[in-house]
């Protein structure tokens, strides 16, 4: 049997086989993905939580106010962050919360969860941003479930930083230049050190990206094992229904015949070389068909043997044919007749009928 057959077979086996390779592989790719999202949500349970939070937060309308602290010797003040991290900080929340009566402290444990935590480049949901070019402070407010909420928070931090009491300010004067509204007072689109809508994206599309790239595999794996299950179960059907299923012999002379041919090619491939004398061998217990097939093409100098064990030894042999029917030549009887056929060191050819 040449590679080309065995390429062809292979071929004809998968495209046989196309929906049922299909169907296992989205089998898998649909297990791949309900496995991750089990795995991930048992072990990111907290997490994801914290990002379906935060996420409602998010999208809430922030509250700012604005302010300028003037230093004693009359220099401005230019660190906006301090602002921030204090507020920031758990002591200071639970102020807040006790004064205004919302409770927004959640907001800060769903950063930390989410391991965004402050920086020189991002500054969470309450963000103390500094104007380059006039020193002024905006006190930002995003942290609670609702807009109204936060511009209760932001109206209970600006009282305590007009008081003065901040351990931090010392002699600083501070000077509110806008008071707590709802709404944007910095342009967050220039702005990169606050959180938007849009801030949670990355987390949402690492997620949905997690997820395409394991259905894809399990696609793909799924593809591959319905094709190993699908091969490997063919060496356990009693019939023959591809040529790799008993023969990998590259010095076999092999042939595939389909039966859309016309007849005469089957006849040309059993006769040729036309001088030879030769015997066909073919398992017609299955079926009259297979007899009436046989005989229509059947040359004068070929004999139509069912089983090699009950030829004429006596007489001249040039050649020897075995006929081979996709689904119906049973794999123990190519067995019996192939070793019969070797053993008399005759020319042999195999003809299969797909």
């Amino acid at each position: 049997m040449s590679i080309v057959t065995i390429i062809k077979e292979f071929w004809r086996f998968t495209l046989n086989n196309l929906w049922r390779i299909l169907l296992g592989a989205l089998v898998c790719s649909l297990i791949s993905i309900g496995g991750r999202y089990a795995i991930h949500h048992f072990l990111y349970r907290e997490t994801d939580e914290a990002y379906r939070h935060l996420s409602q937060v998010y999208q809430q309308e922030p509250a700012s106010f604005q302010m300028i602290v003037t230093m004693e010797d009359g220099s401005i003040f230019t660190t906006a962050t301090i602002f921030d991290e204090y507020f920031s900080t758990p002591e200071m929340v639970k102020k807040v919360e006790a004064q205004t009566g919302v409770k927004f402290a959640q907001w800060l444990e769903d950063e930390k969860a989410l391991e965004m935590f402050k920086t020189n480049e991002f500054r969470g949901g309450l963000a103390g941003v500094r104007d380059q070019s006039s020193n002024v402070i905006t006190l930002r407010f995003l942290v609670a479930d609702k807009s109204e909420d936060n511009l209760k928070i932001a109206k209970a931090y600006c009282d305590l930083v007009e008081e003065e009491s901040l351990p931090f300010l010392g002699t600083n004067k501070v000077t509110v230049i806008q008071e707590p509204a709802q709404g944007e007072m910095i342009a967050t689109d220039l702005v990169e050190e606050v959180p938007t809508e849009k801030t949670l994206t990355p987390y949402q599309s690492r997620n949905a990206k997690g997820n395409i790239v394991y259905g894809v595999l399990g696609f793909i794996l799924g593809a591959m094992a319905s094709f190993a299950i699908l091969f490997l179960g063919r060496f356990f059907n009693k019939k023959i229904a591809y040529a790799f299923e008993y023969s990998w012999d590259l010095m076999d002379q092999h042939y595939i015949y389909d039966r859309h041919q016309s007849p005469g090619v089957l006849q040309g491939l059993i006769q040729s070389p036309h001088q030879l004398k030769r015997w066909v061998l073919a398992q017609t217990s299955n079926g009259v068909q297979t007899v009436e097939l046989v005989s229509e093409v059947l040359p004068e100098s070929a004999q139509l043997y069912h089983d090699l064990s009950q030829s004429q030894p006596e007489q001249i042999l040039d050649e020897m044919v075995i006929l081979i029917y996709a689904n119906l030549t049973e794999k123990e009887w190519l067995k019996q007749q192939m070793a019969l056929a070797r053993l008399s060191a005759k020319r042999l050819k195999i003809i299969q009928i797909i």
